[in-house]
């Protein structure tokens, strides 16, 4: 078997490093994208993986979960340092689970074009900064998009937003925007279960306010007209809470949905629900 080439956005990185285990193979894997590496194996198991900025693991972990563009295998190249030694199954499994790990930060992150800012607010206590902290705060200035931020922070999509959700969560950086977006995403969600559902829409949702205190918070925060389903924000709402809402109101709907339209029915109607949203 000589090198290849292969088209790494029809291939998934961990498919082409289990065919490479499979056969056995010493060599490098020379990977372009948003993020640029070089993964290398010996015998078939991966041994070490840079990416221009993290080695070992961590780069690894980058190039698993960004855009990939060509993978390109070159034979017989040495590696010229060690620092992965998990075999081929136990290092796929890590990575499933580091996948999992980054769905769960992705949904904490706002929209890839959100323009973020530093905090001018006082921190409660002393924050210490890693150097990836300060490669994405340097880049952090109130007109860069979040997707700028993560291309030029280089240092891949896994590493930049689990760094940028951190200083988000210390408040070091946050989106000044986010109220009036976040209540933007209320009102496009109630739009369309409004459009979706009709006057059984604005029932379920009268039901569940009255379910909890919480609940009727996020409704008393918005003027609907019932007559033409029309919505107006008069407050603003916590983010978590919208967010913990939407997912409450949408289960109550699966739940009550049943019960108006029938089972068949309403399982199309529900799909089409939650494409839209």
């Amino acid at each position: 078997m000589e090198g290849f080439t292969v088209n790494l956005k029809e291939f998934q990185l961990g498919d082409v490093l289990q065919f490479l285990g499979r056969v056995k193979k010493s060599g490098v894997l020379k990977i372009t994208g948003d993020t640029n590496g070089e993964i290398y194996l010996k015998d078939g198991l991966v041994v070490h993986a840079v990416d221009g900025t993290e080695k070992g693991m961590d780069a690894l972990m980058n190039l698993s979960f960004t855009n990939l563009e060509i993978g390109s295998f070159e034979i017989g190249v040495a590696c010229p340092n060690q620092t992965i030694s998990e075999d081929l199954g136990k290092l796929t499994e890590t990575i499933e689970k580091r996948r999992i790990e980054f769905e769960e930060v992705k949904k904490k992150m706002p929209p890839i074009d959100t323009i973020l800012a530093k905090s001018t607010r006082d921190l409660e206590s002393a924050v210490a900064l890693r150097r990836t902290d300060w490669q994405i705060l340097a880049l952090i200035d109130g007109k860069r998009k979040l997707g700028d931020v993560i291309t030029e922070s280089k240092l891949g999509g896994f590493e930049a937003t689990k760094t940028i959700t951190w200083l988000m969560e210390q408040g070091l950086i946050c989106e000044p925007a986010e109220a009036q977006r976040v209540m933007a995403e209320l009102t496009k969600f109630l739009g369309i279960v409004f459009e979706d559902f009709g006057r059984n829409g604005l029932s379920w949702l009268k039901q569940w306010a009255g379910l909890d205190p919480n609940n009727k918070k996020i409704i008393d925060a918005l003027n609907i007209n019932e007559e033409t389903f029309e919505i107006e924000t008069v407050a603003e709402i916590n983010s978590d809470k919208i967010r913990d809402a939407l997912k409450s109101f949408t289960e109550f709907i699966n739940s009550e949905g049943k019960k108006v339209y029938g089972k068949v029915l309403f399982k199309k109607k529900f799909q089409s629900f939650k494409q839209k949203v």
